[in-house]
């Protein structure tokens, strides 16, 4: 019987920690939504903006991803056509769309505003267009945010939605994915690989011939399919 009860217990207490991650989430989420137009006339006023809905750090790194991913277009145009464009957080930010160097950035930027320490990774990703080959080239950005001295991994870009082609054009669907906020770096290295190795954030660090073996392909493989079935 007190084992039953225990059990019992663990699952209250996990009901009630899901409860609160999905009221957190609403509140946030919702915030950001409802961002007033004068509050984001500029990244210094939406920094203050963003400051006052969040009780920590962690909040803060969440609502940014929040706010990029409902107000930032992909640039499918310049992305399709090789067009080399201003990636700048300040242009992102004007022109509300941009292509992956340029969602980092202004990831980076309304951190260091708010005072998170923030960085821009570069390295190999298996994006849109990836049919299991081997990647050569450096291809995405994405961040890593420090949450109580630990680094977080941030992909803004693939957490605002997805490219598809429809009609021969690339067009960008707006769709939050959750999966790139603090994503674990076991499943986050499935398909983003840093130049720097350090920014794997792994306790045993994989080369480039491992990112693209067989076997790490079959990893990515299953990986999506256990979260489109989730």
């Amino acid at each position: 019987m007190k084992g039953f009860a225990f059990l019992i217990l663990v699952l209250i207490w996990s009901i009630t920690g899901i409860l609160a991650q999905n009221k957190d989430y609403d509140r946030l989420f919702k915030y950001a939504k409802n961002t007033p137009k004068y509050k984001s006339k500029n990244i210094q006023s939406l920094s203050k903006y963003l400051i006052k809905g969040t009780k920590s750090k962690k909040e803060l790194a969440e609502l940014i991803y929040y706010w990029i991913s409902l107000n930032i277009d992909y640039d499918v145009v310049s992305f399709q056509h090789n067009i080399n464009i201003n990636v700048s957080a300040e242009n992102t930010f004007k022109n509300k769309k941009s292509v992956c160097a340029g969602y980092a950035n202004l990831y980076k930027t309304l951190c260091d505003k708010v005072g998170l320490e923030c960085n821009v990774i570069n390295g190999y990703a298996k994006g849109y267009g990836y049919d299991s080959g081997i990647i050569f080239n450096v291809n995405h950005s994405w961040n890593v945010v420090k949450i109580k001295n630990k680094w977080e991994l941030i992909d803004a870009t693939w957490g605002a939605g997805y490219v598809e082609m429809q009609n021969d054009s690339l067009v960008f669907i707006r769709e939050l994915n959750l999966r790139y906020l603090f994503d674990n770096p076991e499943d986050f290295i499935l398909d983003h690989f840093p130049e720097d190795p350090k920014w794997q954030l792994l306790k045993k660090r994989i080369t480039i011939e491992d990112y693209n073996s067989h076997e790490m392909e079959v990893k990515r493989l299953n990986r999506m399919i256990i979260k489109i079935n989730e």
